[in-house]
């Protein structure tokens, strides 16, 4: 029996975490290849500081999102369909506060680790998130949800 669209999951792989992996793999190795020429990018006072203070905050965030999902009986997994439409908390302030967590983890792992490459990365990162992950997300969500998720990205934003 053929899934619906309403019910079919959003994409057929969980791209976030290919995406962060791949941005942190490829920055690591353009530092290396190039000798640590662009060091001085991130080489300022308290960027080892500011960088695990993004970390950590994300990560927060992160466990606050997955608190959410739990209570909803809905899943966190990206290629999975969702169950439940999540807007309280994190997601009162972004309809992607995950994907935002994800982008200041890179960020924050460039900055702690000195990479610059890692950080100049960082925004090929969101467009990948955003064309790979959130698009197809948001195509299922308003698959699924219709006015209500309609109604939702009009008073939150992508992003920030």
């Amino acid at each position: 029996m053929a899934e619906s669209k309403r019910d079919a999951a959003p994409a057929r792989a969980p791209w976030p975490p290919l995406l962060i992996l791949g941005a942190l793999l490829a920055g690591r190795a353009l530092d290396w290849l190039t000798g640590g020429a662009l060091a001085g990018l991130v080489a300022f006072p308290g960027a080892a500081l500011l960088g695990a203070f993004l970390v950590a905050l994300a990560l927060a965030n992160d466990v606050w999102c997955a608190t959410i999902f739990a209570r909803l009986d809905t899943t966190i997994l990206p290629h999975r369909a969702a169950s439940r439409l999540a807007t309280e908390g994190p997601f009162r302030f972004s309809r992607n506060p995950i994907y935002v967590s994800h982008v200041a983890i890179v960020l924050g792992l460039g900055l702690l680790l000195s990479s610059p490459f890692t950080v100049l990365l960082t925004p090929a990162l969101a467009f990948a998130l955003q064309k790979l992950a959130i698009e197809p997300e948001e195509q299922h969500l308003r698959a699924k949800f219709g006015d209500a998720y309609l109604a939702y990205m009009a008073r939150t934003r992508r992003w920030l």
